[in-house]
């Protein structure tokens, strides 16, 4: 009868624990399946489950000295002896463990306490094996088990353990943390089996090694844990007993005797060593895919292993790791392996003793026993062993041979290396003479009367004309000079004649002349086609050059297929390869140019982190992609994580190139457009400034670079302009910019663009400064011209779901509001809105302007009910994303509590005002930067306040 029970108990038992790894929904189907028509098994396994989750879910009473519950928070023996439990360690088949405090009078002492389970209490045969494992812990004294310290009953009767408390890490955690490699992780492993082979010689089997069961302390020294299920070599006298074990042990680990329930020796702990070490080195366990316990099981017991190596891989591959050089892992190590991991026993090592000795053959580069290996396998390892000595001896061998050899090489090579430096002297001295006879050659005559007359046609006194103009005069009489000499004085070396004309063209970029290099390079990409195969990577240069001035140009289509073309022929190449950094950098440039802002940052944070870890921060290359992943966070809406990356740029740029190279002056103007849309407008202001004055006496006024910096310094003057004074001067500037760029980039090139958007912006500012209707008509009617011309212009180059494209409806739907237009100011508003959402994600921070757009132009048209709820989801979006103390977030609040007010909601007004109103009303407006200090006059304006006295 009392076998019957036992057998029910462990069947209940199995399917409790693998019911419990179930979500609850699944649970009851998987229970009723495997109990069937046994009614009495059913109402036990349930029982089983209340009390495994009333004992993970309950919480720690309350400290009672006399207390008998197990699960409480104080133990107390028969004898004087109290323990304090402080905190629940875990759990395991039968026995819970927390780590406790014994207090004894003056002595204090921390320990393991394991106490038994609530699901356990009841089981004679659970209690059994509890007071088993302490009376074979008692037999063991070794420093890497965790010792025995006390053990009895507590008052009530029930037994506990304590035990030396180990402050570890699991073995496979502690290796993984420190990045341990291979012979650290098999030097742990040897000291795991030191342990394993002391308790063997106790005649103890573990019967659950597994990584949760070996703990690696702070000083590296690896601790074996929990003998619930240990036991004697030889006691095969309780067969109830073992069938009870099979199920409180770890299935990933156990040995397929084990699940047959077979007599168990040492070599059930050697497999499942085995399965330690296997993961260990491989990153996974055997079998690891397999979750279900039934296909586990017959996988285990059949036996069919995959490799350690391949599962490596498949580890590395998992982790999105590169995949390894060479092996994963050894194949000696693996043949250890796969031997401790052997279906039969006797095929197995015949102890954990001769598994170790393996082991430590392999780190000695000796032949291990397990691969049987023949000569030529015992000579190699040999030679591994030697190495030194063996190299010495070759070394002799081969510099004798070596000295032969390169004496009759030496010759062969003299004769060729002394053609070579004739062939590039003749180069030299054929570049050499060409540049003198150019030079010679250059019409100083007609120079100077070019010089003179542009003097007398500039009557002004701004020493910035004089750079303009000697830009012009180097690439009129000296550049364009040179090339028309390069055809005739070069005719008998093409790849000569395309080395000077590329170096030329590249002036030209550098001067800002890029229709007349992209010219140039059109051609010497022609000729250096006409040499393939002799010259790929001249090709790859020439594109490369070719794609730069195209994208400066605006042309992102044809720089896009230069780039990808490139990008396309050094896919083979290492990642950090300067082409093909180039390359992927460019096409990233041209994806976000084009809109395509988040696939742009993918590739870009990509090449980034990859060239970072092998590339020193103030490599070039590394630090001009760090400024276009900017660039690029910012067009997405992530201006914290673009600042966060910006900080250190100019510095690292000032200190690689100097203060005034062109690398370092790009960095500012980034850091200052990443400023100005953190609405640090004074800060972006003195950025711009300073780069503007740079590059207007080492370029000229009229450069690209240049018009770039003075873009972005009226950007600056306009939005922090407020009096007339300050709007006619951010006028004039953003006029001469518009100017400029017409004449030297094209009136559609995207920059030109982009200062007319700036101009709208300032006639739309001016017309709501106004309170003479007939002028805000003037300036809104300007403003909305010029804007159509804007969005036809982006409607024509970049498409309607450009984000350009769709921020011209906004800014167009805004100016018709203002200009009382509302019916198709909200057709265009709502249009925008759809496409963002499109495009940009809901959560960006263009969205919730265009929902606060819409507003604005429901409240003008006095619909107050329709403004509520745009304004509403504009405060909410914008809070969340920008914080309850931004500008912006500031502005949706001030304009939903003027709705809410018109509504008389004055609840939801009052709250909307005490959150996000009085906060920035109450700052000293001195402290504040502009776009917070506008916000909180308009806050003062919706409570009607402007001029309250009580208000500071």
């Amino acid at each position: 009868m009392k076998g019957a029970q036992t057998d029910r108990y462990a069947e209940a038992k199995r399917v409790a624990l693998a019911a419990a790894d179930l979500p609850e929904s699944a649970r009851d189907g998987f229970v009723v399946g495997e109990c069937g028509v046994d009614e009495a098994l059913l109402h036990e396994v349930r029982w089983m489950l209340a009390a495994i989750d009333s004992t993970h879910t309950a919480p720690l009473p309350v400290l009672q000295v006399t207390s008998p519950d197990l699960t409480g928070q104080d133990a107390q023996a028969r004898d004087t002896r109290h323990y304090r439990l402080l905190r629940h360690l875990g759990e395991g088949g039968m026995g819970t463990v927390y780590l406790a405090e014994r207090v004894d009078d003056d002595f204090s002492q921390q320990v393991a306490l394991k106490l038994l389970t609530a699901a356990a209490e009841g089981s004679p045969v659970l209690t059994e094996r509890f007071c088993q494992e302490r009376k074979l812990l008692a037999r063991l004294e070794h420093s890497g088990i965790a010792r025995l310290l006390d053990g009895g009953l507590l008052a009530d009767g029930r037994p506990f353990l304590a035990m030396e408390y180990v402050d570890g890490e699991r073995v496979d955690v502690w290796c993984d943390r420190r990045g341990l490699d291979l012979t650290g992780r098999i030097e742990l492993f040897l000291k795991v089996c030191t342990a394993v082979e002391y308790a063997h010689r106790n005649l103890i089997i573990h019967r659950d090694i597994k990584p949760a069961n070996i703990l690696v302390t702070a000083d590296g020294s690896p601790k074996l844990l929990d003998f619930g299920i240990a036991r004697m070599v030889g006691d095969h006298l309780d067969p109830q007993r073992t069938a009870t074990a099979a199920q409180a042990m770890t299935l990933a680990y156990a040995s397929p005797e084990q699940i047959e329930r077979l007599p168990l020796t040492a070599a059930a702990d050697v497999y499942s060593l085995g399965v330690v070490l296997y993961q260990l080195v491989a990153g996974r366990r055997p079998y690891q895919e397999l979750v279900t316990p039934h296909v586990l099981s017959n996988a285990i017991i059949a036996g069919n292993l995959v490799s350690p190596s391949r599962a490596a891989r498949l580890a590395r591959q998992e982790a999105g790791l590169p995949p390894a050089r060479g092996r994963a892992v050894p194949s000696d190590l693996e043949a250890i392996i796969l031997k401790a991991l052997r279906r039969r026993i006797d095929e197995r090592y015949a102890s954990v003793t001769a598994l170790a000795v393996d082991l430590r053959r392999f780190l000695e580069c000796r032949p291990v026993e397990a691969r049987r290996g023949r000569h030529w396998y015992r000579a190699r390892r040999y030679m591994q062993r030697n190495r030194w000595p063996l190299t010495a001896a070759a070394a002799v061998l081969l510099t004798m041979l070596a000295g032969l050899f390169a004496s009759l090489v030496a010759l062969g090579d003299a004769r060729a290396a002394r053609s070579l430096a004739e062939q590039r002297q003749q180069q030299l001295e054929r570049v050499v003479a060409f540049q003198q006879s150019m030079l010679d050659s250059v019409d100083i005559d007609a120079m100077g009367h070019a010089i003179t007359r542009a003097r007398l046609a500039d009557t002004s006194t701004n020493p910035a004309g004089s750079t303009d103009l000697a830009r012009r005069m180097l690439d009129t009489f000296v550049v364009n000079h040179a090339l028309d000499r390069i055809g005739p004085d070069f005719a008998d070396a093409p790849r000569l004649a395309a080395d000077v004309r590329q170096s030329l063209a590249r002036v030209l970029l550098n001067i800002g002349s890029y229709d007349h290099a992209a010219t140039e390079l059109e051609q010497v990409l022609a000729a250096r086609q006409r040499l393939m195969p002799a010259d790929p990577d001249g090709v790859l240069s020439a594109q490369l050059d070719l794609a730069r001035v195209r994208l400066r140009q605006g042309d992102l289509a044809s720089a896009g297929a230069l780039y990808s073309g490139v990008v396309a022929a050094t896919a083979l190449r290492p990642i950090g390869d300067p082409v093909r950094v180039r390359a992927q950098a460019g096409r990233a440039k041209v994806l976000s140019g084009q809109g395509h802002l988040e696939e742009a940052r993918q590739e870009q944070q990509s090449l980034f982190n990859a060239l970072s870890r092998t590339m020193p921060a103030t490599d070039p290359g590394l630090l001009r992609l760090r400024r276009d992943l900017v660039i690029t966070l910012i067009g997405l809406g992530q201006r914290d994580e673009a600042l966060e990356l910006a900080q250190p740029m100019v510095e690292l740029d000032r200190t690689t190139f100097g203060a005034e190279a062109p690398e370092t002056l790009d960095a500012m103007i980034t850091l200052a457009q990443l400023q100005h849309y953190r609405h640090n407008f004074e800060k972006s202001l003195v950025l711009a400034r300073e780069v503007v004055a740079i590059r207007t006496r080492r370029l000229g006024a009229n450069h690209p670079d240049t018009l770039a910096a003075r873009h972005m310094l009226a950007m600056d003057e306009v939005y922090l302009s407020g009096d007339e004074a300050t709007y006619a001067k951010a006028d004039q500037d953003v006029k001469a910019v518009i100017e400029a760029r017409s004449r030297v980039l094209g009136p559609d090139h995207p920059a030109t663009i982009a200062s007319m958007t700036l101009m709208v912006r300032l006639l739309a500012k001016r017309g709501n400064a106004t309170d003479d209707p007939a002028v805000r008509h003037a300036f809104m009617a300007r403003a909305i011209a010029i804007e159509q011309q804007i969005l036809a212009a982006h409607q024509r180059q970049l498409g309607e779901n450009h984000p350009d494209t769709l921020m011209a409806h906004g800014s167009l739907a805004n100016l018709l509001s203002y200009d009382g237009q509302y019916q198709e100011a909200l057709s265009q508003a709502r249009l925008t809105l759809a496409g963002q959402i499109r495009v940009l994600g809901p959560q960006h921070p263009i969205v919730f302007a265009t929902y606060n757009l819409l507003g604005d132009i429901e409240a003008a048209a006095g619909h107050w009910a329709a403004a509520r709820d745009p304004y509403e989801k504009a405060l909410e979006g914008r809070n969340e994303l920008l914080g309850k103390g931004d500008a912006h977030t500031i502005e949706s609040a001030s304009r939903l509590y003027g709705v809410l007010e018109h509504l008389h909601d004055t609840a939801a007004a009052q709250a909307v005002r005490q959150r996000y109103m009085d906060p920035v009303i109450a700052m000293d407006p001195g402290k504040l930067n502009a776009s917070l200090r506008g916000e909180r006059q308009e806050a003062l304006s919706m409570l009607g306040a402007a001029k309250s006295p009580q208000l500071p």
